[in-house]
């Protein structure tokens, strides 16, 4: 494993937007949710004072021996945990740390995710089909296929994917699992390039791919659950950072953020407010922040993100 953590590289994305948003008090506790290789870690550690620290929490335990031994240097500040950003607040309750001083969510796939777990998340790639995150729980997507309907696994496609196509992709996928032969990452790339063809086809991969794997993680529920928790972590005046990289992830956020910073929910033609809603957080990015040229061209899997930082009341 030395050797392989050796190997893996990341840069993480938007270092300085996260830092200049996020670090607010260089002597408090930060959460970030999605360690992946520490590469946001170490940026915010350098930041911090020798008496700020951070808490890490990743669901893949590979990621967290690369993380480990990335941060080696600085193990003293951090505590790393398995599980999912959704339980960062239990796992500050556990370390007696009533509110934390920032939250960071990258919820990109990390560098060990994609090249090194051997669980088939990237098509360029022939691995076993497993796509979850945590491998000790649940089942391997080639198993759940098995149970999928074409209708069902159609609406997986369209939702999470947004792919055009999601109809015959989803026979297509459904004839192979069927037939026992869709238990690798490179298996589905090649069915679904019997639909998806010319220029375009890698388009409708990424799609696939990306769908697949956020249905099998639940990722968007996963999202919602850690968005409504926020407001119990946070200490008054301090921020949440959370970059996306498909859509679906930056509507739930933006509509969370817009919704916490009202003091009403009520539709539009009631006299008065019935619901008693009070606003939680202020929105400090109307637009979502994105990466300069010059990130974009260096780290081409930047291109895709956005930033949104939001501001607890």
């Amino acid at each position: 494993m030395n050797g392989l953590i050796r190997e893996i590289s990341h840069t993480p994305v938007m270092v300085d937007e996260v830092l200049d948003w996020l670090v607010t008090a260089p002597d408090g506790w930060y959460v970030d949710g999605t360690v992946g290789t520490g590469g946001h870690i170490a940026a915010i550690l350098s930041r911090l004072s020798p008496e700020g620290s951070v808490l890490g929490v990743d669901l893949d335990a590979g990621s967290l021996a690369v993380a480990r031994e990335h941060l080696a240097a600085d193990l003293s500040r951090v505590v790393l945990r398995q599980g999912s950003y959704a339980q960062a607040a239990l796992f500050l309750q556990e370390l007696t740390v009533r509110e934390c001083q920032g939250v960071l969510l990258d919820l990109g796939l990390s560098s060990f995710s994609l090249e090194a777990s051997g669980r088939g998340f990237s098509f360029q790639s022939d691995e076993p089909l497993d796509m979850r995150f945590d491998p000790t729980h649940g089942r391997p997507l080639h198993q759940v296929l098995l149970h999928l309907t074409p209708q069902t696994l159609a609406d997986i496609l369209a939702r999470y994917g947004e792919e055009r196509q999601a109809r015959a992709i989803a026979r297509a996928i459904h004839n192979e699992a069927a037939a026992g032969c869709l238990t690798t990452s490179g298996a589905l790339a090649k069915t679904v390039r019997t639909v998806a063809k010319g220029p375009l086809a890698d388009r409708s991969l990424a799609r696939v791919f990306q769908a697949l794997r956020i249905f099998i993680n639940d990722e968007l529920n996963v999202l919602q659950t850690a968005l409504e928790r926020l407001n119990s972590m946070l200490e008054s005046g301090r921020r949440v950072v959370i970059i996306s990289y498909h859509s679906l992830e930056d509507r739930l956020v933006k509509r969370f953020f817009v919704r916490e910073s009202k003091d009403c929910l009520c539709p539009a033609h009631l006299p008065q407010c019935i619901c008693g809603h009070t606003a939680s957080f202020k929105v400090l990015t109307r637009r979502p922040v994105t990466p300069s040229s010059e990130e974009r061209a260096l780290n081409p899997r930047s291109r895709s993100a956005k930033l949104r930082v939001a501001e607890r009341l």
